[in-house]
């Protein structure tokens, strides 16, 4: 039986990972980074770019494409490429499918199945539309996990016997999550979740592109790869040149980052004090940290994090734990014997209910939230409240499903309407009628609604996961259609479309000297592409490489 792969799909990159004889191994092509952009974009020819060829051609190019998709998963946005709206769902899928190439290619067999990673912070449409992008990409979503989760089993698979309190803090690109858990006797059970779907390390990229851009004669996009660049360097390093043309060298401090860094962190610290509250702990309560994502290695951040916890993070490598924990809940689904001593349980991240209405003093107060399924619940989990209708007469009620935690409905997310009807009336001019209202939700996301009419017995049912996030069976096969005529430039020039990509990236910063000498080479590799000799091509692809290395082709960020 082919492997289940195991996919963070993230904000800024995917990585993917499968479950072996000695553990969790993430899977890259040799030669290859083991972190894919999450980027798609179309060239002037019409080819579809994924990964690090998109990423290379938004460099230069940034309206060929998108990036960042993730944080409006579940939405009703789209964007235009090649004449097609693509949604986020489509364009993660483009992602997957690519993933699942890298994959079949690495591990030499067709990959159906998957295990793939959310922000414990998604709200249903979110997940619904993440297993869409699943299905669409041709892979059978046998589990969503949240990467939290993901992380702790990653961690939690090196000692399971050992009994300790954890957070694990996942901020990536986009989102952040804090969950808190136990670990004991191979058990790793969730305690608390909480988290901000729209924080991450893209905010201190967008702070840090404001705060130059009056200071800077470079298009946004341009602007804010250069500060991606920056920010990623002052991880390990105290000052940073931003490689862009300006009046003057412009450097970039740590003072600076840890200065735009503090409205995240008031952010950070109120997700933390959510999970620790609702896992009834204090910081002194917890034993271990663990940190994923890579947005964890800017210096201020994880300054803040060992001082709010009072505990220095455990070794990890916050890139890759993440795909590692799916790997490994894949070898539980299995039940592979890699992972036999593990069981893990999860919760509820968000509040499930039903919107009611309430007697006032001289009139009827509706639009109230009533939740049955509280957040942080175990999960599997399933609960029956009783309800009433609001008067004897009464035939007919319809139950609207919501998500969230505020006290008013308009404020949380609706999730889908359910009517009762043929509700007998009460005899006289009072009674009410009861509903005893069910939620049933698994650990695969499936959320089931059942009402049941006490006096008659009758019941009618609601799958709400076939309703949020999911497209219709006309947009479902409008993006197939779509995807379909989106084709993958061909395996074997991936490495030269994305040596081009760098070449003309790298074209448009130099002076014009410089793009003189640079011009021969670009154009015999240009020139190989398009007769598509392999021989030729390889040979001109040498030339380039080494003609980019050469030390009169550098960008120099005070002249660039």
């Amino acid at each position: 039986m082919s492997p289940i792969l195991g996919i963070d799909l993230g904000t800024t990159h995917t990585v993917l990972a499968v479950l072996t004889e000695d553990g969790p191994r993430v899977i890259a092509r040799p030669g290859e980074s083991a972190l894919i952009p999450s980027a798609v974009a179309i060239d002037s020819t019409g080819a579809l770019l994924v990964g690090e060829a998109a990423l290379a051609r938004l460099q230069h190019d940034p309206d060929s494409g998108v990036r960042w998709f993730k944080r409006d998963m579940g939405s009703d946005r789209t964007w235009n490429l090649l004449q097609h709206e693509l949604g986020p769902a489509e364009l993660s899928a483009l992602v997957l499918r690519e993933a699942r190439a890298i994959a079949e290619d690495v591990l030499g067999q067709p990959v159906g199945r998957a295990v793939i990673t959310v922000p414990a912070y998604f709200q249903e449409p979110q997940r619904a539309a993440t297993a869409e992008a699943g299905k669409l990409a041709g892979l059978e979503v046998v589990r969503m996990i949240n990467e939290p989760t993901a992380a702790a089993l990653a961690h939690g698979l090196g000692d399971p016997q050992t009994e300790r309190r954890v957070a694990v803090l996942d901020l990536g690109g986009g989102t952040f999550d804090v969950t808190v858990l136990e670990i004991f006797d191979g058990i790793v059970e969730v305690l608390a979740t909480g988290g901000d779907s729209r924080l991450g390390g893209e905010d201190l990229t967008d702070a840090l592109a404001a705060h130059f851009k009056d200071k800077v004669d470079a298009p946004d996009a341009a602007l804010r790869a250069a500060c991606e660049q920056a920010k990623r360097a002052l991880a390990t390093a105290d000052v940073a040149f931003l490689g862009l043309p300006a009046k003057e060298r412009l450097l970039v401090d740590r003072r600076l980052l840890d200065a735009l860094c503090q409205p995240l962190l008031a952010r950070i610290g109120r997700c933390i004090d959510d999970a620790l509250r609702h896992a009834d702990l204090r910081p002194q309560d917890i034993d271990q940290v663990v940190l994923a994502g890579g947005a964890t290695r800017t210096p201020a951040i994880r300054a803040y994090i060992v001082e709010r916890l009072n505990r220095d993070p455990v070794d990890s490598d916050p890139d890759r734990i993440v795909a590692m924990g799916a790997a490994i809940q894949s070898g539980l689904i299995t039940r592979d014997q890699a992972v036999s001593e593990l069981i893990v349980t999860d919760v509820l991240t968000h509040s499930l209910g039903v919107e009611f209405a309430k007697q006032g003093e001289d009139r009827i107060l509706s639009g109230y939230f009533d939740p049955v399924l509280h957040r942080n619940t175990t999960l599997p989990a399933r609960r029956v409240q009783r309800f009433y209708t609001m008067h004897p007469k009464q035939t007919v009620i319809k139950i609207r499903i919501f998500q969230g935690e505020h006290r008013y409905t308009h404020e949380n997310r609706l999730l889908g309407e359910l009517e009762v009807s043929d509700i007998p009336p009460c005899e006289g001019d009072e009674g009410a009628q009861a509903v005893d209202i069910a939620f049933a939700h698994t650990l695969d996301g499936l959320l089931e609604i059942e009402a049941t009419v006490v006096e008659t017995g009758k019941t009618q049912r609601l799958l709400v996961e076939s309703l949020a996030g999911r497209l219709t069976p006309a947009r479902r096969e409008a993006a197939l259609k779509a995807l379909e005529a989106l084709r993958v430039h061909p395996k074997e020039l991936l490495p030269n479309r994305l040596l081009l990509e760098r070449a003309l990236a790298r074209f448009e910063r130099l002076s014009a000297e410089a793009k003189r000498l640079l011009d021969g080479p670009l154009s015999t590799f240009e020139d190989a592409l398009e007769r598509q000799h392999p021989e030729a091509i390889a040979a001109a692809a040498d030339v380039l490489t080494h003609a980019l290395d050469h030390p009169l082709l550098q960008v120099d960020p005070s002249d660039a």
